[in-house]
């Protein structure tokens, strides 16, 4: 086991390139380059945060609700090799308590907690009918997230916020004047919650909020890219060979669970696609699958794989090259984080969530978005790709946020791509097309899939038909 080492690229086998070899990458320790040699490769590196300006900022940067270290790097790696990504239009906007995140569902699901507007209304019961235009999934029962994320938002838009998650109610409502049932409901209630948001007090505590007696603030979150809890983005993987439809079938020659395009690449978790709502267990689950199967990928396949040192060498001037940058202008300022030569990792990172923020469905627009907003967002991107080949580190740790920032670009590229493909508004709540502001099954009840060819530098697109694999009723 390596550890404190950080994984920058994938190594394709020199006799298949479209077969993975191995992977490169650096200590966050000491000044070492790794290169590793592998018959297979598990993306298991999460989702993506912090590609969109979060509603935490200044001395409260780093409060996310998906963890910050999530930084898109299976994404990026996974791309440049070629493999084929699907629903990376995708994102997921959790509704939760504002600025604690703290999580809604238990108070929804086990407290009977309601949600209301500024002026005491259910927004779920005046908003019924809005399901009615996204009929059959409005019907059905829970009512998926992202719908209700739309009453939410259509709340906030028609200037009905702050909404307001009435805890008190529920509790009291729940003990049903029982004093003592009541005690041991508020030590059920905050002791789990304050489990998965111990933050949530200290702004409870700041606000002067006592949330036995009185309501908190809940807001829609910045997107998030994921394909674990109620996202879908990630790669396009192989399932049960003896499941899988024909349709999708046809794009894995070789019948491997979890394995990419991409002979010997896996991908689990918040790096699998078209596969949403595995949570924790489920990503686990999903891991233990692609691991076993690996493993027999491995022995039925025997792959002679071939590393390309002279490549592999190669690329070790380009890690390290913004250290070398730093040290090389440095003193041409007097101010080591303002130089004429480069840029640090977190000024590119600012400028990468004001992009994603203010042209791809952030929370500047109340995440609404069109074709000349998405064409714009792709040419600044383009801009900040240019200049971080003058991103400079000042040590190890600071190389490796440099990294992530490579990575979390390639992300917000591929995302921006997608939604721009998808011309219709399948998850409002979560996006928003204002060109094309309907849902269209006719067109677009459909997988979209991608590829980057990095030799030719271009992107191109796939719809993949939906096959029902299950029986479902709404």
């Amino acid at each position: 086991v390596y550890e404190r080492v950080f994984i920058v690229k994938l190594l394709m086998d020199k006799k298949d390139p479209n077969r993975v070899a191995g992977a490169v990458g650096f200590s966050v320790r000491e000044p070492k380059y790794y290169i590793f040699k592998a018959k297979a490769v598990i993306l298991a590196t999460g989702g993506a945060t912090l590609l969109f300006r979060p509603r935490s900022v200044g001395e409260a940067a780093g409060r996310t609700w998906y963890a910050i270290f999530d930084t898109g790097s299976g994404y990026a790696m996974g791309i440049w090799a070629g493999a084929m990504l699907t629903q990376f239009e995708h994102r997921f906007i959790p509704f939760r308590f504002k600025d604690g995140y703290g999580p809604v569902g238990a108070w929804f699901l086990f407290f009977k907690c309601k949600a209301k507007n500024a002026y005491g209304e259910e927004y779920i019961v005046t908003r019924k009918a809005e399901l009615e235009n996204y009929k059959p999934y409005g019907l059905a029962t829970p009512t998926p997230t992202p719908l209700r994320n739309h009453q939410v938002m259509l709340e906030i838009m028609e200037g009905k916020h702050p909404i307001y998650m009435h805890t008190e109610e529920a509790m009291r409502e729940l003990a049903g004047g029982d004093k003592k049932k009541l005690k041991h409901i508020y030590d059920e209630a905050f002791e789990d919650f304050l489990d998965m948001t111990v933050s949530q007090a200290l702004l409870w505590a700041a606000q002067n909020i006592d949330p036995q007696e009185m309501p908190s603030e809940a807001m829609p979150a910045e997107p998030y890219i994921m394909g674990s809890h109620s996202g879908e983005a990630g790669f396009w993987v192989c399932g049960p060979s003896d499941l899988m439809p024909e349709e999708y079938a046809k794009f894995f020659p070789l019948r491997y669970n979890r394995m990419t395009t991409v002979k010997g690449l896996f991908a689990v978790g918040d790096c699998a696609g078209a596969n949403p709502h595995k949570f924790s267990s489920g990503s686990f689950t999903e891991g233990r699958i692609a691991a076993k199967a690996a493993v027999r990928y491995v022995v039925e396949q025997k792959p002679d794989v071939e590393v390309d040192m002279k490549e592999a060498e190669e690329f070790k001037k380009k890690v390290f090259q913004p250290m070398v940058t730093f040290m090389e202008n440095q003193k041409l300022s007097t101010d080591e984080t303002v130089n004429p030569n480069y840029i640090l990792p977190w000024q590119g990172l600012v400028r990468l969530q004001k992009i994603m923020d203010e042209y791809a469905a952030g929370i500047a627009t109340m995440y609404k978005t069109n074709e000349k907003l998405l064409q714009r967002a792709l040419e600044l991107l383009q801009f900040l790709k240019e200049d971080l080949e003058k991103l400079a580190a000042r040590d190890l740790h600071e190389l490796m946020r440099a990294w992530e920032l490579v990575h979390r670009v390639w992300t917000a590229e591929a995302h921006v791509r997608h939604i721009l493909e998808r011309k219709e508004t399948r998850w409002p709540g979560y996006y928003y097309r204002t060109d094309y502001p309907e849902l269209n099954d006719n067109e677009w009840k459909c997988f979209l899939c991608s590829k980057y060819d990095a030799k030719t530098g271009k992107w191109t697109f796939e719809k993949v038909p939906y096959v029902q694999v299950i029986e479902w009723k709404y």
